[in-house]
């Protein structure tokens, strides 16, 4: 007598062995799809960093040729280089400080329910003593680099203090428009501030 088929056999449903491989895949694709979110999200903020390097880079260069006119317009690519791994780099700070929920708990969650300017506010000079701070640690690893303590490296940081205050504010100018559209997007609902921004209004 041939065996009998169940009926989720015999209806062509998965069996046992084809739901365990799909529960197995399923963490992978999870962690796939979170690293490429990550990526994005890393990408997006060091190319707006980039722009934000290059705009000061080539306005501070016009400034300077019109003081000195030994100084050439366009440096060596070592100079843009530099604020390009200083993008990069800062970029990667930012994304760790996200992660690890800065300016979300304690503080930050009683900030959210007040009105989102204070919001905006708050996570912009937050974020503006990482970005300094990830520059002074970045220093500090490249004196080390050149034998140099960082007693003799921070007092020079950015040209000295006043040098840190300037990088400090050019910062926090930088983060007010990224941490607007964050939050603004954050309560108008995944996606549709992008839409809005992107999309062409529908007729009528």
């Amino acid at each position: 007598m041939p065996p009998v088929l169940s009926q989720e056999t015999a209806s062509g449903a998965p069996g046992t062995g084809d739901l365990s491989r799909a529960e197995a895949s399923m963490p992978v694709r999870s962690l796939k799809r979170r690293a490429a979110a990550e990526a994005k999200r890393y990408l997006a903020f060091a190319i707006y960093l980039i722009v934000v390097f290059g705009t000061l880079i080539l306005f501070s260069i016009n400034i300077y040729a019109r003081i000195d006119q030994d100084i050439p317009h366009y440096p060596s690519y070592h100079f843009y280089a530099l604020g390009l791994i200083n993008a990069l780099v800062l970029a990667k700070f930012m994304l760790i400080a996200e992660a690890a929920k800065l300016g979300s708990l304690g503080l930050g969650r009683r900030i959210r329910r007040r009105p989102l300017v204070y919001v905006i506010l708050y996570r912009s000079l937050l974020f503006t003593a990482v970005l300094v701070a990830a520059y002074g640690l970045e220093e500090v690893l490249v004196g080390a680099w050149h034998g140099k303590g960082p007693g003799a490296v921070l007092p020079e940081m950015a040209g000295g203090p006043r040098g840190v205050l300037t990088f400090a504010w050019v910062m926090f100018v930088a983060l007010l428009p990224y941490f607007t559209y964050r939050e603004i997007g954050r309560v108008l609902g995944a996606g549709r501030l992008r839409a809005l921004l992107l999309r062409a209004p529908e007729a009528g």
